[in-house]
C-alpha cells in the first residue's frame, strides 16, 4: 500500500505479489470498492473520533483557522485545510477540494501533501485517475529526500503504475527509503534480497533488512525475519530467535507469525512442546482469517 502523509491515512493498493503466505505473514489487501456518486461521502473514523474529543464546534474553528491560514500562504495550513476536506473534519467530506488544497500545499514544497496528491492520482480519489502523474509526484517527493515518497515511487515501479514494471527501479527507490529509516521501504527491500527480485539474491542481506525493517515497525518483517532464522536462510539456525519474532508479529495479529508460533510450540522449535499452547495460537491465526491454520484445526475461515 502506499504510504500518505500521515500514518493513519494510509490507502490500501494492490500490487500483485505473489509470495508465500509463511514468508509475508499478512493477508492480501484489496482495493476500496468505489463509493456511488449519487451519496455524498461519509466523515471518515479520524472525523468521528476528533469530534467526539474536541466537539463539533472546536473542529469548525480549527477548519476556520487552516482556511484562513491557507489563505495567508501558509503551505502547512493548506495541507492541513486538504487533510480536514478529506476526512470530514469540521466540514462536509469533499475529496475534490481535498485533491485542490494537496495541490496547492504541493507546489508550495510540502512534500507530505505531493504524496497525498500523488495517491489521489493513483486511486482516482478527487480527481480523475492518472497514474504517470501520480508516480511523478511520487517522484518529486522523493528527490526532495522525503522517505514516504520513495517508497510510493517503489511501489509504483514494483507495479507498473504509470510506467512499465521495474524491478531493479523499485529497488533503487527502497534503498532510499529503507536509508532515511522506512520501515517499508526495508520491509520490500528485504524481499527483494530474499526473492532476487531486481537486486542479485542475498539471503544474508535480506534477513538483516527484514529484521531492521522489524525493529522500525513493520510487523509482517518481523514474521518473515522469523522464518529466515528458522530455516537458516543467510544466518545460522536459531530457533529461539526465530520464536521471538514470532512473538511479536503474532502479538501484532500478523496471522503467519501466530500460526508459525504455533507450530513452533507444536513441535518443540526454541520453546518447550505444549500442545494448548499451540492451539491457542493457530487458532487465532485462523481466526484472523489465514486458511493453513484454519486447515490444521479442521475448521472453515472466519470472513475477514
Amino acid at each position: 500500500m502506499f504510504r500518505s502523509g500521515i500514518e493513519d491515512g494510509r490507502r490500501p493498493w494492490v500490487i500483485g505479489l505473489t509470495l508465500a503466505i509463511t514468508l509475508l505473514g499478512a493477508p492480501g489487501v484489496a482495493q476500496q470498492a468505489p463509493k456511488e456518486a449519487s451519496k455524498p461521502a461519509a466523515p471518515t473514523k479520524e472525523a468521528e473520533k476528533a469530534e467526539g474529543f474536541f466537539g463539533h464546534e472546536e473542529l469548525v474553528r480549527q477548519f476556520k483557522a487552516h482556511e484562513a491560514g491557507c489563505k495567508k500562504g501558509d503551505a502547512m495550513e493548506c495541507f492541513n485545510l486538504a487533510l480536514a476536506h478529506a476526512q470530514g473534519v469540521g466540514t462536509a467530506r469533499d475529496e475534490a477540494r481535498a485533491a485542490t488544497f494537496f495541490k496547492k500545499a504541493c507546489d508550495k514544497g510540502y512534500q507530505d501533501a505531493c504524496n497525498n496528491l500523488g495517491i489521489a492520482y493513483a486511486e482516482g480519489t478527487g480527481v480523475k485517475k492518472d497514474p504517470k502523474q501520480a508516480l511523478a509526484l511520487f517522484e518529486k517527493s522523493c528527490k526532495a529526500e522525503d522517505a514516504k515518497g520513495c517508497f510510493n515511487a517503489g511501489q509504483a515501479y514494483e507495479s507498473g503504475l504509470g510506467v512499465e514494471k521495474d524491478p531493479s527501479r523499485a529497488v533503487t527507490s527502497y534503498e532510499k527509503a529503507c536509508g532515511k529509516g522506512h520501515a517499508d521501504g526495508c520491509f520490500r527491500l528485504g524481499i527483494a534480497y530474499a526473492n532476487g527480485t531486481g537486486v542479485n539474491k542475498d539471503p544474508a542481506r535480506a534477513t538483516t533488512l527484514l529484521s531492521q525493517a522489524c525493529d522500525a515497525g513493520n510487523m509482517a518483517a518481523c514474521n518473515s525475519a522469523g522464518v529466515s532464522y528458522m530455516a537458516g536462510n543467510g544466518v545460522a539456525r536459531d530457533m529461539k530467535r526465530a520464536v521471538t519474532f514470532f512473538e511479536k508479529a503474532c502479538g501484532a495479529e500478523v496471522p503467519g507469525g501466530c500460526l508459525n508460533l504455533g507450530i513452533a510450540h507444536k513441535n518443540g522449535n526454541g520453546v518447550a512442546k505444549n500442545p494448548e499452547r499451540a492451539r491457542e495460537f493457530i487458532q487465532k491465526a485462523c481466526g484472523l482469517g489465514l486458511a493453513p491454520a484454519c486447515q490444521a484445526l479442521g475448521a472453515a475461515p472466519k470472513a475477514p
